[in-house]
């Protein structure tokens, strides 16, 4: 009771003090309405005369008279405010200054009888102070007309953050390159890695290691998984593993031409199903040939080693897992004239697979070899229309278990929209297209589709990005009577800083098989949530949920997936 007794006091005490400053308030704005209206006006009509004496300045302002009912009334109406002129002096009021110029020789006059006058500028005792913006508002008068903006040059919309706090988000300039990804006019969906990282923004770039005229960027991730099916099965098995995934690049950093080794492992250690471990490693080289300023040869030479994934394409769903060595090269002739812009591009792929479980499967063994040309014809550098067209041969190293060979030729066209490479907002590409394959032997049908292929990132503001890909084609499968799987993907991430040092993602990816000639049709949804911790430039820690959801219309092939990791990662 005591306690609330206090509380009590202090809370009447603080009442009886406001009432008491409203009331003296009140009075003194009652006296100050004597006053004529016209005080302000004539207390700031000039600055520059000389200050008279105090007594002066005292019996000045005495000697006002009172003002009429009239100047009374009119005291609570809005003045419409009227432009300074060229030269006017800042707390002047245009009133006293058309009086000044109509009086011609009484000017001197009425200023050397100003009390608010002085040398310094500053307000004699008794007179209130200027406002800084120069308007002086009378008692009681109510200004409905608009602001004047900032004399001073000031912009009152200014980000009133930490400087540090907005150089982090801040949207790089264009052309702003910190990895120094200089090879990526081949292929814009499969090879341009610059919109990617355009959406995952970070508040650190990478400075790697400086080696003669070479950047080393290392990055070592290490981690753990828990899942809850790890077969991909109809009949769920869960199990727990340890991940090691590093990337190695060695970078040039030269005025012309361009040079990159680039090396990735990928590791893992489950404890209940070893069949499920991943030894997956990568080599790749790419080199830029700057032959002029509007000429240049680009081109990829990679070597792949991965365990195939339990959803891929004709996957076995028991036992051992088959190993998948991917050899590729690719040379693209880059020239620009003008506006337009040609490419001529080559590529060629070996994929092979080991045997699995004492069966062969060189039936799915394909070497392929496309060549395309691409135009594209520039409205501005963050826009440009394109098209392309290309043909490919795909040879099989054997006939699968049907007896019909899978050798095919196809052709696939494209038109689209060309974003650039190095927008602070928004860059990437957008197309859409026709594909056919037509296989070799005539008992298979042709395979046609509709394409749809997007590179894209948006970044709307400094905080968050967007990041669409997708990508359409036909493969090859092995599925009695069938001439190909139309594929199409679809995937959107979104990435949002909550904190300037805490990054949160959240993406949705859709794929879609279609088996040509067959009632089979499966998709395949994921979904995920992530979240980055940026301890320092060298440490990030990270934590991600994913669900995979695969439906399909044969029969005990549907199956769900929940997986979560969490782990460190070290760069420099």
């Amino acid at each position: 009771m005591t306690v609330v007794w206090r509380l009590g006091l202090i809370l009447f005490g603080f009442a009886a003090a406001t009432l008491t400053a409203a009331l003296f308030d009140v009075s003194s704005a009652a006296a100050q309405s004597t006053e004529p209206s016209s005080r302000s006006a004539a207390s700031s009509s000039s600055s520059s005369a000389p200050a008279p004496q105090r007594a002066d300045s005292q019996s000045a302002t005495r000697a006002r008279p009172s003002p009429s009912a009239d100047e009374q009334a009119g005291a609570y109406e809005t003045q419409a405010k009227r432009p300074r002129r060229p030269g006017q002096n800042l707390y002047s009021d245009p009133d006293s200054d058309e009086q000044s110029e109509d009086s011609g020789a009484e000017a001197p006059d009425q200023e050397s009888n100003d009390p608010t006058n002085s040398a310094s500028g500053d307000p004699v005792d008794g007179e209130p102070s200027q406002p800084q913006d120069g308007i002086i508002t009378e008692d009681g008068v109510i200004d409905l007309s608009e602001p004047q903006s900032p004399d001073d040059g000031g912009d009152p919309n200014r980000d009133t953050r930490p400087l540090e706090d907005v150089d982090v988000f801040a949207n790089p300039p264009a052309g702003y390159d910190p990895l120094l990804f200089q090879v990526e006019d081949l292929d814009p969906i499969e090879n341009d890695r610059r919109p990617a990282r355009l959406a995952r923004f970070e508040p650190y770039d990478p400075v790697g290691i400086k080696i003669g005229s070479f950047v080393f960027f290392p990055e070592i991730e290490i981690g753990g998984l828990t899942t809850n099916n790890v077969l991909d099965s109809p009949v769920p098995n869960s199990d727990i593993a340890a991940e090691i995934r590093s990337t190695s690049r060695l970078v040039s950093n030269w005025s012309r031409h361009a040079l990159e080794l680039r090396s990735t492992t990928f590791t893992t250690f489950h404890d209940d199903f070893p069949s499920e471990d991943d030894r997956a490693w990568g080599l790749e080289a790419r080199g830029r040939l700057d032959i002029s300023r509007r000429t240049n040869v680009q081109g990829i030479a990679s070597h792949d080693l991965s365990q195939e994934s339990r959803s891929d394409i004709d996957a076995s769903d028991i036992g051992e897992r088959a190993d998948v060595t991917v050899d590729r090269a690719e040379v693209a002739v880059n020239h620009r004239f003008n506006r337009l812009s040609v490419q001529l591009r080559g590529a060629v792929s070996d994929t092979t697979y080991s045997d699995t479980n004492g069966a062969s499967n060189a039936d799915r063994d394909t070497l392929q070899t496309t060549q395309t040309g691409r135009a594209t014809w520039e409205f501005k550098p963050t826009l440009s229309a394109f098209a392309e067209q290309e043909f490919n041969q795909r040879d099989k190293h054997a006939v699968p278990a049907d007896g019909i060979s899978r050798a095919s030729e196809g052709t696939r066209t494209r038109v689209g929209l060309d974003f650039g490479a190095t927008g602070a907002i928004l860059r990437g590409t957008i197309g859409v297209g026709y594909g056919n394959q037509n296989p070799d032997d005539s008992r298979l049908k042709e395979v046609d589709a509709f394409l749809f292929d997007a590179n894209l990132a948006w970044r709307p503001s400094e905080i968050t990005s967007f990041l669409l890909t997708a990508q359409s084609d036909i493969y090859e499968t092995t599925t009695e009577l069938s001439g190909g799987v139309i594929s199409h993907r679809v995937g959107l991430e979104a990435r949002h800083a909550f904190r300037r040092y805490l990054i949160a993602t959240a993406g949705l990816t859709y794929t879609h098989y279609d088996y040509d000639s067959t009632t089979v049709r499966e998709n395949e949804l994921i979904s995920y949530l992530g979240a980055e911790y940026f301890a320092s430039p060298e440490l990030v820690l990270f934590a991600r949920y994913q669900h995979l959801n695969f439906d399909s219309n044969e029969v005990n092939r549907d199956y769900e997936s929940d997986e979560v990791r969490v782990g460190a990662r070290l760069r420099r």
